[in-house]
Order: structure tokens, then sequence, then C-alpha cells
């Protein structure tokens, strides 16, 4: 007799633009090597906390999946390439596929008021 067994996967869902805007980010080419693409992006402590996709780096033999909570190290430098922001930090360069609604944008245009880092 076959047994019936539950699941249940805790994941970030992301919305139809969050997911065209990642797919756009992702096409682009970079004059930097991209370590992942950031959805849901907002800043926090000179930092930026997202939902990651694409992430390159490996723990320990695997690699984290898409839709996991991303915190990058200190952001050192911030620029503009084509439409959208790339962020360079000490562990690699991140790609702000979309902000999160209401604190995200705020967040980051904060960020870029406190130096020059563009």
């Amino acid at each position: 007799m076959l047994e019936e067994i539950a699941v249940e996967i805790h994941g970030k869902d992301v919305s139809d633009f969050q997911l065209s805007r990642l797919v756009r980010a992702s096409l682009r080419k970079y004059s930097v090597p991209i370590s992942a693409f950031i959805s849901d992006a907002f800043i926090a402590e000179d930092t930026c906390v997202g939902v990651s996709f694409d992430h390159v780096e490996k723990h320990e033999g695997y690699l984290k999946a898409d839709g996991a909570i991303l915190r990058t190290g200190k952001i050192h430098t911030v620029r503009k390439e084509g439409r959208f922001w790339l962020l360079e930090t000490r562990e690699g360069n991140y790609v702000i596929g979309s902000f999160l609604r209401g604190v995200g944008r705020v967040s980051f245009l904060k960020f870029l008021r406190t130096g020059e880092r563009i």
C-alpha cells in the first residue's frame, strides 16, 4: 500500500513583473562577473537584502537555491549599467532586478545620498 507524504515547500514567489525584470537583467552583458540577481531589494546598514536568483557562490558542495534570502557584504560601489543597478561588494557583484515595494527604492535613494558611491 502506498503511503501519502505531505511536503510543505517554503519559498518566495515572484510576480510576473519581478520575473520579467529578472529575465531582462540576466540577459544583459555586464562589465564584471555577476554573483547574483536580487529581487525585492532594500538597503540595510550599507548592505543589500533581497531574494537571490542565479547565485554562483557555493557553500560546502551546494548551490544556494533561487528564492533564498540574501544579504550582501558592505556595498563599496554602485553604478547603473543599462536599466539596472550594479552593486559591487568585497564578496561579489550583484544586480538589482526590482526593489521591495514601499521600502526598497526609498532605502536605496537614501543610501546614495549618504555618500559619493556612483
